[in-house]
Formats: C-alpha cells, sequence, structure tokens
C-alpha cells in the first residue's frame, strides 16, 4: 500500500473513531440521572422527621433506645396534631 493510501485510510479510521466516540457521549447526555433525594414522603423529606430529628440533636440525645423512643414519640405527636413540631 502506498503512503498517501494509507494515510487515507488512518485520516478515515480517526474520522469515524471521533464521530463513534461523538455520537456514544450524547447519547449517554439523554439519560436522565438518578433522583438525589428519596422518594417524596420518605423520612428524610419529612419536615416533621427533621424537626424531630434537630430537637433530638440540640437535646444531645447518643443513638440507642433513648433517642429511638423520642424520635417514636415526637413523630407521632408530630403526625396527631397534623403539623411539624415547634423547634427549640
Amino acid at each position: 500500500m502506498s503512503q498517501p493510501a494509507l494515510k487515507t485510510v488512518f485520516i478515515r479510521a480517526v474520522a469515524i473513531a471521533s464521530l463513534s466516540m461523538a455520537a456514544g457521549s450524547l447519547a449517554l447526555g439523554d439519560d436522565t440521572p438518578t433522583p438525589a433525594n428519596p422518594a417524596p414522603g420518605g423520612r428524610h423529606n419529612n419536615p416533621a422527621w427533621a424537626a424531630c430529628k434537630k430537637q433530638a440533636d440540640d437535646q444531645k440525645l447518643p443513638p440507642g433506645d433513648a433517642r429511638h423512643d423520642f424520635m417514636k414519640n415526637c413523630l407521632k405527636s408530630a403526625k396527631d396534631s397534623g403539623a411539624a413540631p415547634a423547634k427549640t
């Protein structure tokens, strides 16, 4: 194969590879990203849970049964009242 023909084949191969990579990157860019937050209604989207957690943190309750009971009672009272508990 002559040198000009070899250059032509090489340039075509580079062009095809470039176009393939460009098309692939566009296809990947169209994918919808996964949501950063959990589904609505999850505890991390619940203002009552956030308020109860802040109260537990303010009271410096250690992880364990006491904190679990506090969170459970706080969330129950927030659900019964229909509003998020007041932040202290």
